[in-house]
């Protein structure tokens, strides 16, 4: 607005107006000073890095004590093709009621060429008001404004005016509003230089983005990376598996629970955000159920979610992904949501890029989405990795490297199938002498006496030791003591039969005495023939060697002195280290199949090689000389794995230097000739047959 027309506006405004219209505007500028000032003050604050809401903040305020207006409000775009407020002045009376028949007003305002005056419609205005409208557009040189104004400015002046004073009003408004595109010019060239400054990060993540092997690293990298570039506290990828939502990465979590609460109501909120296919924006200074922008489906789960949480800010983001009908980029009827960004902020909500970056995070993300979700199915995901491995392989090494590794590769094969060699089963053993002999307990007594050590030399018939039995020797007193009762009797009726007196005597009371002495007889030779037996019981109490050997009963004299032992007991080993060796092998009972399969091919004794544990270095040979025919159970391990099955090996040698009884070895049963992969895989062979088969 130029001097001549302040002038002329000025003046006309003075000329025209009625007392009451005098004493209602005598705020208004009385000189082109003022208004300089205010428009030179307004240019420096556009120019400067001020906020959105600071610089309207002093435009509408600026506005309002310039044109004398009794309030004002500035208008922001908003969802499907609604206004929002944004900024006001004195107008809580003017807009507590705005309804449709108001935004239509202010649609008419962003759609008309510059600023005007419209007359307000609805109840809510009072009579004497009308309203100036002015749209603040994009700096643009085309001839029309093909996008939507960035923000409407709207001013609440008394009627009655001259059409000169609304042009003025109008001229003043379209200046102001120049300045604000201004400013608006001004905040996109610093998030340009923003922007410029973030593009070497920018390309680097694109890079990274696309170098991602599988889908799971590739969401794992934009939650981690993608939550680094944000600034943000935590973001988490969702996609569409199946028809399913499914939380497939968030930022600093490497696992997470997939049943808890949180975690689902993340689901539900990308569900709904797919369905709406808008970005979701939510700050606590705005309130999700008043705003009205969002369904109200939307909205509550979105509020759920939020108090669940207690996220400050959060922005969710559609990704779309382009099927494989849709060729256009520009088709959107083709592409469908199947993946979704969610930005949380739980600290401070300044940050105004939020929305932004994270819609540019997920254009960057969705061409690498959609490549590896597409190609994230079996066979695909399969067949691309070996083909990545061999083109690797194909450049690092050459055809010629290439070449000779298959024909090793080959050779191996080959060498696995028909090269043939030892088939031997492995087994722990125990070496034992041929000639073994256990020493028990010949009755139910205590070892009295020891007489000899672990490892001496004894001869057979050497005593061991000498037991006690004290029931033994009272039964031997007893037995004793009768014979001699018995014995004083026969010779008692012996002297009474020679007696005459006695012998012509009648007796009433007793046997004759020739019948006493012939029982007598009878009961002497009956203690006899006991005692007899108690004496050989006696000497079965001292416990000789069955055979010249070594007593091999380790730490005896502590072991038994004074102990109590029970009949049947075995006490005493007693082995003949001079007469051979021979082996006591363990075969399991997974492996004892082969030994038998081995043993019923060929009518010779199966070859087997040994090491003892104390002499490694020597090889030595035998043979098989039994096979058990039971696995013996053990009850104290009943609960463990099967029982081995015990295999009797001969051993050739006469002789072995390092031989001890009882010594461990390790075992192997020849069981012919194999090729030499099964010899080495016949393990996972038989897991797999067991598997099929079974």
């Amino acid at each position: 607005m130029n001097e001549n027309v302040l002038a002329a506006y000025t003046e006309e405004v003075m000329s025209r107006l009625e007392p009451h219209e005098l004493e209602a505007h005598k705020s208004a500028p009385d000189s082109w000073q003022q208004v300089e000032e205010f428009l030179a003050k307004l240019h420096e604050l556009a120019r400067a890095p001020v906020e959105v809401d600071e610089f309207y903040r002093q435009l509408l305020a600026g506005c309002v004590a310039i044109l004398a207006a009794q309030g004002g409000a500035i208008w922001e775009p908003a969802l499907k093709g609604k206004w929002k407020l944004r900024q006001r002045t004195n107008s809580s009376d003017f807009l507590k009621n705005a309804d449709n028949d108001h935004q239509q007003l202010l649609q008419q305002g962003a759609s008309a060429d510059g600023p005007r005056v419209v007359l307000p419609v609805g109840d809510e205005f009072p009579s004497d008001t009308v309203l100036l409208l002015g749209a603040v557009h994009e700096s643009t040189n085309d001839a029309e404004v093909s996008h939507r104004p960035q923000a409407i400015i709207e001013l609440f002046l008394r009627s009655g005016c001259s059409p000169a004073v609304q042009q003025g009003w109008e001229e003043f408004l379209a200046a102001v509003c120049q300045i604000a595109t201004d400013f608006h010019l001004h905040e996109q060239l610093r998030t340009l230089r923003t922007e410029q400054a973030s593009h070497g990060e920018v390309l680097s993540l694109v890079r990274r983005l696309q170098a991602g092997s599988n889908l799971n690293e590739l969401t794992y990298f934009i939650a981690n990376e993608g939550c680094r570039y944000l600034g943000v506290d935590r973001l988490s990828v969702l996609l569409n598996r199946s028809g399913k939502w499914k939380l497939q990465a968030a930022s600093g979590a490497e696992r997470f629970d997939t049943r808890a609460d949180a975690v689902k109501q993340l689901q539900e909120l990308a569900e709904v955000t797919a369905k709406w296919r808008d970005p979701i924006d939510y700050s606590d200074s705005s309130d999700v159920e008043r705003d009205g922008e969002l369904p109200s489906a939307v909205g509550e789960v979105l509020q759920k979610y939020l108090d669940s949480t207690h996220a400050r800010r959060l922005v969710a983001v559609p990704i779309q992904l382009r099927t494989a009908e849709s060729l256009d980029a520009h088709k959107k009827s083709h592409s469908e949501c199947r993946a979704v960004l969610i930005a949380e902020d739980f600290g401070s909500t300044s940050d105004q890029l939020l929305r932004s970056r994270v819609v540019e995070l997920a254009d960057l993300c969705e061409p690498a989405l959609q490549q590896r979700i597409r190609l994230d199915r079996f066979p695909v995901r399969t067949t691309l990795a070996w083909t990545n491995r061999w083109h690797n392989l194909w450049e690092t090494w050459g055809i010629s490297r290439l070449a000779l590794a298959a024909t090793a590769i080959a050779l191996a094969l080959a060498a696995l199938v028909f090269v043939k060699t030892d088939f031997e089963i492995e087994a722990p053993a125990t070496l034992t002498p041929l000639v073994e002999q256990d020493v028990f307990a010949t009755a139910n007594g205590t070892v009295k006496e020891i007489l000899v050590y672990h490892g001496d030399q004894v001869a057979k018939g050497d005593v061991l030791c000498v037991l006690d039995d004290p029931q033994l020797a009272l039964d031997s007193e007893r037995v004793r003591g009768e014979i001699a009762t018995v014995r004083k009797r026969l010779e008692a009726i012996a002297v009474s039969r020679t007696d005459r007196q006695a012998r012509e005597e009648p007796r009433t009371d007793r046997l004759p005495l020739s019948a006493e002495a012939k029982q007598l007889e009878l009961r002497l030779a009956s203690l006899i023939e006991q005692a007899a037996i108690l004496e050989r019981r006696e000497q079965a109490l001292t416990l000789r060697s069955p055979l010249t050997g070594m007593v091999l009963t380790l730490d005896v004299q502590h072991l038994l002195r004074t102990r109590p032992v029970e009949r049947g007991q075995v006490l005493f080993t007693v082995a003949d280290t001079h007469s051979g060796w021979q082996l006591k092998a363990r075969v399991p009972q997974d492996q004892i199949g082969y030994v038998l399969a081995a043993e019923g091919r060929t009518d010779v004794p199966l070859p087997v090689r040994f090491k003892l544990a104390g002499d490694s270095d020597e090889v030595y040979r035998g043979h098989v000389a039994e096979i058990c025919e039971i696995a013996v159970f053990d009850p104290e391990k009943l609960a463990e794995e099967l029982p081995d099955i015990q295999v009797d090996i001969a051993v050739n040698e006469e002789k072995l230097p390092a031989a001890r009884p009882g010594m461990e070895a390790k075992v192997r049963l020849l069981c012919g000739k194999e090729s030499l992969g099964y010899v080495w895989l016949h393990d996972v062979w038989d897991n797999l047959y067991s598997w099929m088969a079974f």
